[in-house]
């Protein structure tokens, strides 16, 4: 299999906005939760040329893409995501470990996010540790794993 990581083009914000839609939709999460964080589920090529975005394709076709945020010593990781077929075959680890060392090239010591609760096996897998909670902005009362990695 080919596969390859690229920057994105401000162009593809809609296609890989409708693969972060499919992937969060991979997990066991009712309609009324899905439709609840559509809206938050955001990226435009505003976005695309503001941060770092990068795509993974096999074959020639996207599957997954990330982006990271960065703010001096911290880098934010703000997306990951696979396309529903490919999760679980280690892609996902190849976007982390390249967004993690897009995070180290500009110079960040450590990167945070928020995990979706189905996804933090998969962070505690790569390194991250938990470091508190943040609230959910979609569902009042839920609230999201912190995780950080320290890129040193």
């Amino acid at each position: 299999m080919t596969r390859h990581i690229r920057r994105a083009r401000p162009e593809e914000a809609v296609a890989l906005r409708e693969l972060a839609h499919r992937s969060k939709a991979h997990w066991p999460y009712s309609q009324a939760f899905l439709d609840a964080v559509q809206p938050l589920l955001e990226l435009d090529g505003r976005d695309i040329q503001a941060s770092e975005v990068w795509v993974l394709e096999a074959e020639a076709q996207p599957i997954g893409w990330h982006r990271v945020t960065l703010h001096g010593e911290l880098a934010e990781l703000e997306d990951l995501w696979l396309e529903p077929a490919w999760i679980g075959t280690g892609m996902g680890r190849v976007l982390f470990e390249h967004a993690a060392g897009t995070a180290r090239r500009h110079g960040a010591a450590r990167m945070e996010w928020d995990a979706d609760p189905y996804a933090e096996g998969f962070y505690l897998a790569m390194g991250g540790e938990e470091i508190g909670r943040s609230p959910s902005a979609a569902v009042e009362g839920r609230t999201l794993p912190r995780m950080r990695l320290r890129l040193g």
